[in-house]
């Protein structure tokens, strides 16, 4: 299966790879999974894109505002890394029609993790959440 996820950064970050070729059933049927990340988890869990192996995108990418990183509670920030300039013109089209206002697009991987760290630092730091 050509889309993975993982759970890292001690249940904080849930990274999702997708490698070329993919399709969106095969995004879907991710999402059982991610779901019951986000239903256990006691704080926001933020979502990692990796599409450093993905040039091509999938015929209804549109799906993704399916997914429980853009509607769960438990969901905060979604950062994209390695996009082509082909898949961040789709995404951002993709992000606009689904409505999805907290997604960003990062060039490296170290640029979107620093983000979502900064993220996770900053929640950390908000006062009476200690």
């Amino acid at each position: 299966m050509p889309v993975f996820q993982s759970l890292e950064e001690n249940g904080r970050i849930l990274r999702v790879q997708f490698v070329d070729p993919w399709r969106s059933e095969e995004m879907v049927a991710q999402f059982p999974e991610a779901k019951r990340i986000y239903d256990s988890a006691t704080e926001t869990v933020h979502l990692l894109i990796d599409m450093t192996r993905n040039r091509n995108g999938s015929p209804n990418a549109l799906r993704a505002r399916e997914a429980p990183a853009v509607n769960h509670p438990m969901a905060g920030e979604i950062a994209v890394y390695g996009a082509s300039p082909f898949i961040k013109t789709l995404g951002a089209v993709v992000f606009r029609l689904a409505r999805i206002e907290n997604a960003k697009f990062f060039n490296t991987e170290a640029e979107a993790l620093a983000y979502l760290r900064q993220k996770i630092g900053q929640a950390a730091t908000v006062p009476g959440t200690e």
